[in-house]
């Protein structure tokens, strides 16, 4: 999904076509609470310099009781959302501001949350620090929700592929099975295994090598920023009486640089009745806890939102092994693009062959990947001669990114920049200025990378417009052809 321009507003059009951080303390792990609560999120996590991103919601999942109230509170330098789509399948539970306001960007719904109502968005949670045009309302940095129903919930960011959390709710008065102070425990936790994950991928980035044309001139390349590789081990419990349990292995094959990504599920099970057949299946929320998929937005943009897997059948030793491809076409919306997730996928492993949305469980896993992103240019300067060409590439999980030569112009507002188109051409002097639009991951179906061609000596700086804040600039230095060259 575009930052700002998305299918989300497109389907909204054609809908209406058709139809005209304090802590709060909490209840000791375990302990009902007579009153309701207030529990706390961040949102997304940085390292010092911000140059590598944790994409997450931090907890990941939150477990509280119908009645609470959830605070989630941006954590970053980097512009968020939190957007919550429900169970509703036509207009009547839409509320109205989805029809009045410009939802990729504004906040839209009430103060509380019935897991129904179609919409529910913090807007986009702009810090201070964004060169941001006001004439355009945006979400504060903190966002809260009340939460009325029992249910699994999945929420998402609006651009940032696989950034996903969950809150599971509870009856009211079930006790809770942790404290607020033991969530921000582990939110810290996982912050810090995400930036660890980020700044493994910046150290293992490898760049493409360049090469030679005919004529001499050379054909240089840049990433437009890197990301983990898209890999997660689960480990499968036994659930209820079962003795079952195992690992699966998720790798993603082409997540990125190919319009046509794949993830291979490994299952690999023992304990199970020998002969015994076990459907298995990808489900959103959490083990025990599968939240819904039929909202009418919600399955449109995960489309397919769950995925049916091989079954299993046991051997005599009451061992299972399998291996599935999960696949999907390229799709306009980020949040649905195919990726392992940061929270809110869950492998179950049916108690029988018949595939059941979780409604038995021989064996379960929830899945957890280290979504981040390294926001640089790779490398950050490039030495080039005349004649030479530079191709940067958008091969990231999870980032929409550009590359803008200002030529002494100011800084484009947000979000203004996203509605501009490209500048066009496939070569530069230096002295005008130059914009590539926005760049995306290549199974968005759209603009994915930038070729131009230096025609003139300079140093030429050029910056990412939407992440500028965080210190993505990069620069071309432009020496001139050598005579004999």
């Amino acid at each position: 999904m575009s930052r700002f321009r998305s299918a989300v507003l497109a389907l909204i059009t054609s809908i209406c076509a058709l139809a005209s951080l304090p802590v709060t303390p909490a209840s000791a792990s375990g302990l009902a609470s007579s009153q309701p609560r207030t529990w706390h999120v961040l949102v997304g996590g940085h390292s010092h310099d911000q140059a590598i991103q944790a994409e997450g919601y931090y907890p990941k999942v939150i477990t509280i009781d119908a009645g609470d109230t959830v605070v989630w509170t941006l954590n970053t330098e980097e512009i968020h959302s939190v957007t919550f789509m429900g169970t509703c399948g036509d207009l009547s539970c839409f509320p109205p501001c989805v029809f009045e306001v410009n939802i990729d960007i504004s906040p839209c719904g009430s103060t509380s949350y019935d897991g129904v109502s179609g919409l529910a968005s913090s807007g986009r949670m702009v810090p201070a620090a964004y060169n941001w045009n006001n004439a355009y309302p945006h979400g504060d940095t903190t966002y809260s929700l009340t939460f009325t129903n029992s249910g699994a919930n999945v929420y998402f960011d609006l651009s940032i592929s696989g950034m996903r959390g969950v809150v599971v709710v509870n009856p009211a008065g079930t006790p809770y099975p942790f404290t607020q102070a033991q969530y921000s425990a582990q939110a810290r936790d996982q912050i810090q295994s995400d930036l660890d994950a980020g700044a493994r991928a910046r150290e293992d980035f490898r760049p493409i090598a360049t090469s030679t044309n005919p004529d001499g001139s050379k054909i240089h390349h840049v990433a437009l920023g890197t990301s983990p590789p898209e890999t997660a081990r689960v480990h499968l419990d036994s659930m209820g009486t079962s003795s079952a349990k195992g690992t699966a292995l998720l790798q993603g094959s082409g997540v990125g640089p190919s319009p046509n990504p794949t993830i291979a599920v490994k299952i690999s099970l023992s304990g199970l009745r020998p002969g015994s057949v076990h459907a298995v299946q990808i489900l959103l929320g959490v083990c025990g806890a599968a939240a819904p998929t039929t909202g009418l937005l919600f399955s449109v943009i995960f489309n397919p939102a769950t995925f049916t897997l091989n079954n299993l059948t046991a051997g005599p030793d009451g061992r299972a092994a399998g291996t599935a491809i999960i696949s999907q076409p390229p799709n306009f919306n980020g949040p649905g693009q195919l990726r392992i997730p940061a929270a809110g996928w869950f492998v179950n492993v049916a108690a029988g062959p018949t595939a059941d949305d979780g409604a038995t469980s021989a064996a379960c896993g929830n899945v957890v990947f280290h979504n981040a992103a390294v926001m640089r240019y790779l490398p950050q300067s490039v030495h080039v001669r005349v004649g030479d060409t530079i191709v940067w590439a958008d091969d990231t999980i999870n980032e929409i990114h550009a590359v803008t030569f200002l030529a002494g112009q100011s800084l484009p507002q947000i979000p203004d920049w996203y509605f501009t188109d490209p500048t066009g051409g496939t070569s530069y002097d230096g002295s005008t200025y130059f914009n590539s639009g926005a760049l995306y991951p290549a199974d968005a179906g759209r603009n994915h990378s930038l070729t131009l061609t230096f025609t003139r000596a300079g140093a030429f700086p050029y910056v990412d417009v939407g992440n500028a804040v965080l210190g993505m600039r990069g620069s071309v230095v432009v020496v001139p052809l050598e005579a004999g060259d």
